[in-house]
């Protein structure tokens, strides 16, 4: 334990290759762990380690294309952990601008970088993040990676930042503010986000696909195009890494990949329609009931799969190897590169056909039997992604439910 001049105690923790000093949470006895961060003198949530651990994986991807040093940027930095990691962990790393408006941050990212001795490239700044990266608006001035992890809405940063990137720069974002992004606040949503969520079982999908249509109409704002080339939903937030690349015509390729999701509560169809399709919603093709719109969001990829096997290549490399959970996600992202957006659960298709739940694999199998093309997805244990249709996915698990002898199928 430490005691420095701060104004409050410290302890020291490791994560990755940097060792940082955080506040020593005064945590009650049986207080939750987001109340007792919440009262810190300075924000460290260990929770979001699977969170930087991407960043250190997708920045080190980054660089090795663009074989350059780089200068990055993290405008809300807390404890300042993500910036130690990027400037140990990554090569190429030769500058790491944080900024904080807390100055015990400032001061505690000041001192973690004196103790991982790297005080001569990473610099800490008591400012507002937008004003921040205002001031590297400009042609030489701006940032090679912005990574914006917010408490809450990353939607208030996104013109700045995408006004500091770099052509060819990639900026990392992160939302928590899933109630939002997953329908219990649809008003939020639209206020923040410009899009209608669903409150459906593939909510997690939808809120990633919402944050990525905001950035990309930000970008687009400025005449510049943005694509992820990797993106995931973990635990209380959704994450998304953007490759920006400067130019009228690019920016409206990619506008041509925003659009809408139609979807069906009574019989769970649903229906992916471009920006200019969306004319009169009418009824579901399959049941006749009436159809929700979620939208409009990015209806394009939500990872690049040369970026993901780069991950994970420069994942066996290092000490992220052992992380499975890490690991397993990258893998799981990289076999949805392909698919159209939305999934199914099985769970609640069994319930829809009355029939006892089934084993995933087997689903998967008889999927792909059918010839259809089926995967799992990261964004639910028992989830499939598939090209086949409600209709021929409703009878693809009917045949392997009789087969096994299972429950009632009408």
């Amino acid at each position: 334990m430490y005691r420095m001049n701060l104004g409050f105690t410290t302890r020291r923790v490791r994560e990755g290759a940097a060792s940082i000093l955080v506040p020593k949470l005064d945590r009650a006895e049986g207080e939750h762990l987001d109340h007792a961060l919440s009262k810190a003198p300075v924000f460290y949530n260990p929770i979001m380690r699977l969170n930087r651990d991407t960043a250190v994986l997708a920045l080190g991807v980054h660089q090795g294309r663009l074989n350059r040093p780089l200068v990055v940027c993290e405008p809300m930095c807390g404890s300042g952990v993500r910036g130690m990691r990027l400037a140990l962990e990554v090569a190429g790393v030769a500058g790491v601008v944080l900024s904080d408006l807390n100055p015990r941050a400032v001061r505690l990212a000041e001192e973690n970088a004196a103790l991982n001795g790297v005080s001569d490239i990473v610099r800490a700044r008591l400012m507002e993040a937008n004003l921040l990266l205002s001031l590297h608006d400009r042609p030489g001035h701006r940032f090679d990676y912005l990574d914006l992890d917010p408490y809450g809405s990353p939607a208030p940063y996104l013109d700045a930042a995408v006004r500091a990137c770099r052509n060819g720069g990639m900026i990392g974002l992160t939302a928590t503010d899933m109630a939002p992004l997953c329908g219990v606040y649809p008003k939020a949503c639209l206020r923040k986000y410009g899009g209608q969520p669903l409150r459906t079982g593939y909510c997690h999908e939808i809120a990633l696909r919402l944050v990525a249509g905001a950035l990309v109409r930000a970008a687009a704002r400025h005449e510049v195009a943005a694509r992820p080339v990797f993106s995931y939903a973990a635990d209380h937030y959704v994450r998304l890494y953007a490759v920006l690349e400067r130019g009228a015509r690019m920016a409206d390729r990619c506008m041509e990949e925003m659009g809408y999701l139609l979807h069906c509560v009574r019989c769970l169809n649903r229906k992916p329609v471009g920006m200019r399709e969306l004319r009169e919603v009418g009824e579901c093709d399959v049941c006749g009931s009436r159809l929700f719109v979620g939208g409009p969001l990015w209806l394009g990829e939500l990872a690049d799969a040369s970026f993901c096997d780069e991950m994970l290549a420069m994942s066996e490399s290092s000490a992220l190897s052992s992380d499975r959970r890490l690991i397993r996600i990258i893998r799981l992202v990289r076999g949805e590169v392909g698919l159209s957006p939305s999934f199914y659960g099985i769970d609640a298709l069994c319930s829809r056909l009355r029939v006892a739940s089934l084993p995933t694999g087997e689903v998967l199998s008889a999927i792909r039997d059918a010839g259809f093309e089926a995967t799992r997805t990261h964004f639910d244990e028992r989830g499939v992604k598939t090209d086949a249709s409600i209709t021929e996915l409703e009878k693809v698990l009917k045949g392997v439910a009789e087969r096994r002898g299972k429950g009632h199928v009408p």
